[in-house]
């Protein structure tokens, strides 16, 4: 210190310059005078306006500082000096990372890599960048790129990252190495600050998603009980734990815990609380007492058809719930049968397809109301039967001639509709957005399937059916972002009869399209027909069994129906909407769990 002192008293002695300053500002900082180092700084940019180091430390003291338009306002002068000098580039990246201006930082980011392209710190600021963006592809490309430089300054930091990359891609052993490698670094070594805490949650919530119950339910249990304190969402965490291995109890004291630090973390306690008393009588109760119609408004008839009333019968559940939020009636189509399936019972006896279906359609045109229907098999038959029988005489008076004998005729006076489209455009959008009330979040993958968009000609959405939006952006209406992936459009692989007559083919184009998946990053796959979802939740467990030596890890990717995530948007609890269950259902739908999507990955740190 001593010779700090005399420094800077010889310093003050010399002429005044831009350069003096700077170096007077450097000395009070080893002093650790950050107030008079500030003046220092301060001073040669007001009487050096010219020279860019005072615009740099008084940015960096001000990103300290969390002064982040302070911060900004200092670079963004120091830029305008010299627009490729690494530390200003640096330093826009870091405060726009802070501010969430994904978009500034990224042009930052790529400018620094043109100017400096093996500055591992600016690699790993671009990869940072990219994965905030959710740019997976290029965000792997930097942290790698990065983490081959082997500076270890930044190592512990890139390895972070890299590790909550992979779990994102559902590579979660991969990710567990990374997490473990970095566990004794000095920058994740205090447990009771931000970073400490976001690399034991991490490891505990990534040894959850591997299926060590027991050792992730420990790590938390230590995290939780040691810690000074810690954020919600850990508890969160452990509160899903207990649920998943029905230690209802512990479960309920952790959610507790995180409600009453923050009720966003679990808005749903008394819901929890009340489900756990009165059970599936309590749902059935909650389902007996939805609106069946609504005097002033919409009014439609129910069309399950097979699968979701044997597989998936919170599809309809959840489906109903955010219909009666929308204020729409909804009524039984007592006596309806199956739709029939569309590629197997055509392909033998087209007659006999359209009877049967012109028959499930009378049901609805009795009552006066359109066919809501939940799948995209169900709707491209009711749609097709009911466009062609309208338009074509020779057809419908074919198939009256059938109906007469069971006392119903065809009359063309409804609409068989899929509820995405009455979602979409009988309800709409707008009308929707009005009863969201939680901003989800999640990054998804939406899969449309095949029979909602095509045929095409007698499609609502006709003029959209190769580049289709519509469930888009009923998805980012919540929060969620709906990722881009290949072959979006791409069939699951179940339907023409494939997954009955020839499975391991069905299941070879789902492994294609859940790898695609799997490489976009997502959290969630969101779905709107059920044979799909049986594809995509029951087929994940079937290919990590037959194609398990063609993977690279197992897939766990949790598959939701498009009212589940609605209605979580909406306010509404899991247990109305089918996403949770005590005790947890063994070998029953969902045969991939869906539990991660109420607990939480770390990724922001303090850098």
């Amino acid at each position: 210190m001593e010779d700090v002192g005399k420094q800077i008293q010889k310093l003050k002695k010399l002429d005044e310059s831009a350069e003096n300053l700077i170096h007077l500002g450097n000395l009070y900082l080893k002093k650790q005078d950050k107030l008079e180092a500030r003046y220092y700084f301060q001073q040669a940019i007001e009487k050096y306006p010219s020279h860019i180091e005072g615009y740099i430390k008084l940015g960096e003291f001000s990103l300290e500082q969390n002064k982040l338009k302070e911060a900004n306002n200092h670079f963004s002068k120091a830029y305008d000096i010299d627009s490729k000098n690494v530390e200003v580039l640096i330093g826009l990246i870091k405060t726009h990372l802070k501010r969430d201006g994904l978009s500034f930082a990224d042009r930052y980011s790529e400018k620094a890599i043109k100017v400096a392209p093996e500055n591992v710190e600016i690699l790993f600021l671009a990869g940072l960048t990219k994965l905030k963006q959710h740019n997976i592809f290029y965000a792997k490309k930097y942290l790698n790129l990065a983490m081959e430089k082997q500076d270890a300054e930044f190592m512990p930091f890139i390895r972070f990252y890299l590790g909550v990359l992979l779990v994102k891609q559902g590579l979660f052993e991969t990710a567990l190495d990374h997490f473990r490698a970095i566990q004794e670094s000095a920058p994740f070594q205090n447990i009771d600050l931000k970073n400490g805490q976001a690399l034991r949650n991490n490891v505990a919530y990534t040894e959850f998603r591997v299926g060590n119950i027991e050792k992730a339910e420990k790590l938390f249990v230590e995290l939780t009980s040691t810690a000074k304190a810690v954020d919600p969402y850990i508890w969160v965490n452990l509160g899903q734990i207990y649920w998943i291995q029905n230690k209802v109890e512990d479960a309920v004291k952790a959610l507790e815990t995180a409600h009453k630090m923050d009720s966003r973390s679990w808005p749903w306690m008394r819901e929890t609380r009340e489900y756990l008393e009165t059970g599936e009588k309590g749902l059935a109760q909650k389902i007996n007492g939805l609106m069946k119609e609504n005097p002033n408004g919409l009014n439609l008839g129910m069309y399950l058809g097979c699968v979701i009333p044997n597989r998936y019968p919170f599809i309809d559940a959840a489906s109903r719930h955010v219909l009666d939020a929308m204020k729409v009636g909804v009524a039984e189509l007592e006596g309806a049968g199956c739709c029939p399936a569309p590629g197997v019972f055509r392909s033998f006896d087209i007659n006999t397809w359209m009877t049967l279906g012109a028959r499930n359609i009378t049901i609805a045109e009795d009552m006066n109301r359109n066919m809501c229907i939940m799948c995209n098999g169900c709707f491209g038959t009711l749609n097709d039967i009911n466009t062609e029988l309208k338009e074509d005489k020779t057809k419908r008076d074919f198939v009256n001639k059938q109906l007469k004998e069971i006392g119903k005729e065809f009359k063309g006076t409804v609409d068989a509709e899929h509820l995405v489209w009455i979602l979409f455009n009988d309800i709409g959008i707008e009308n929707i957005k009005k009863k969201i009330v939680h901003k989800l979040g999640y990054k998804v993958a939406v899969h449309y399937g095949c029979h909602i968009i095509k045929p095409s000609h007698n499609k609502p959405w006709a003029d959209s059916s190769e580049t289709p939006e519509f469930i888009d952006k009923l998805v980012e209406i919540t929060g969620c972002q709906s990722v881009s992936y290949r072959d979006k459009l791409m069939c699951c692989g179940a339907g023409g009869g494939l997954r009955g007559s020839e499975k391991e083919i069905s299941l070879d184009f789902t492994r294609d399209k859940l790898e695609s998946i799997r490489n976009a990053g997502v959290d969630i796959i969101i779905d709107c027909c059920p044979f799909c979802h049986l594809q995509l939740d029951l087929g994940q467990m079937e290919i990590n069994g037959l194609f398990k030596d063609k993977i690279s890890a197992p897939f766990k990717i949790p598959v939701i129906y498009i009212t589940q995530l609605l209605g979580l948007a909406m306010g509404m609890d899991p247990y109305r909407l089918g996403l949770q269950k005590t005790p947890v259902p063994k070998g029953l739908p969902p045969f991939t769990p869906v539990d991660s999507i109420f607990t939480q990955l770390s990724d922001d740190l303090d850098l």
